[in-house]
């Protein structure tokens, strides 16, 4: 029981009314397994066996795996790098290969019951018995392999999905050359096509520190009311949307029936130009908590 309180902080944050506070997420000095919880998933990877994570414990990366569009640098890996509260292993990430594909990628566990409004489609990626729920959260801790210099080019983009690349929001860590950085791209207005809008959250992070960043989604019936949070170290620093109106009103989403999917677990994908010298390099992966509920993460709803 103690262990799955563990994720509770985080989640229970929101359930109270206030904003959530990703630095109630606490790792214990030795953690030793993923937990699963009616609220969501924690994984602290030690019990992962390493290599590639597809196949463990609800995880897949077939990408990785030998049997994608690309062999992926993505990997269970021993943590050597000594990081406080990052345990025995972590997942490793790097974007030295690339692909412009998606269901082959990084995909975490999934949560028991989804999130998204009451007609979003699942797509066949849900466990068997959950429930929609409203709200839906994750945080992760990430760090430099290189704490001493910039790994130019790095770049992983994290995102809410379903399991076959249905994204609803797009989280970018990179490393520039001033320090690790993190970017954000939402959806605004209803045009097709969709008209996607980076913002530049934070730059100049320390290397050779881990950083938390965690995400807040309140799903609401209808188009153009999702409200999306992004924190990085406990400081809230963007407020947007979600991607629903990409897949409402895009063409290009026409395959889909312009259905907005629902998420339950976060997507580390590697696309765009790739950067050969981080391999065997890029960002450490861990403490991951991927959780659903039925409270909004702010006072106005």
């Amino acid at each position: 029981m103690k262990r799955i309180l563990l994720i509770l902080p985080f989640a229970l944050a929101a359930c109270d009314g206030s904003v959530t506070d990703p630095a109630a997420v606490k790792t214990p000095t030795q953690p030793s397994l993923s937990i699963t919880s009616p609220l969501g998933v924690f994984t602290y990877f030690d019990d992962f066996t390493l290599g590639t994570i597809d196949g463990q414990q609800d995880w897949s990366s077939t990408g990785a795996n030998g049997s994608g569009c690309a062999q992926y640098d993505h990997l269970v890996v021993a943590n050597t790098a000594g990081f406080f509260f990052f345990g025995t292993k972590s997942l490793r990430i790097s974007n030295a290969v690339t692909s412009g594909c998606f269901g082959d990628q990084t995909f975490s566990a999934r949560t028991r019951n989804t999130a998204g409004e009451s007609q979003s489609v699942d797509g066949g990626f849900a466990l068997p018995g959950g429930t929609r729920m409203r709200h839906f959260e994750a945080a992760w801790t990430f760090a430099s392999t290189v704490k001493d210099a910039q790994q130019p080019g790095l770049s992983v983009v994290a995102s809410p999905d379903r399991g076959d690349g249905g994204r609803m929001s797009w989280i970018q860590m990179t490393d520039e050359a001033d320090g690790l950085a993190v970017n954000f791209y939402d959806v605004r207005g209803r045009g097709n096509p969709a008209n996607f809008v980076e913002s530049f959250l934070v730059h100049g992070l320390n290397r050779a520190v881990p950083h938390t960043i965690a995400l807040s989604m309140d799903f609401r019936e209808g188009p153009s009311n999702d409200i999306v949070r992004v924190y990085v170290d406990g400081r809230l620093r963007h407020t947007g949307t979600s991607w629903e109106n990409y897949f409402r009103f895009d063409s290009e989403a026409a395959g889909t029936g312009n259905m907005v999917p629902i998420v339950n677990r976060i997507l580390f994908r590697t696309g765009g130009v790739a950067a050969p010298a981080t391999s065997g390099k890029g960002f450490l992966i861990d403490n991951l908590l991927v959780a659903t509920h039925n409270r909004a993460g702010s006072r106005d709803d």
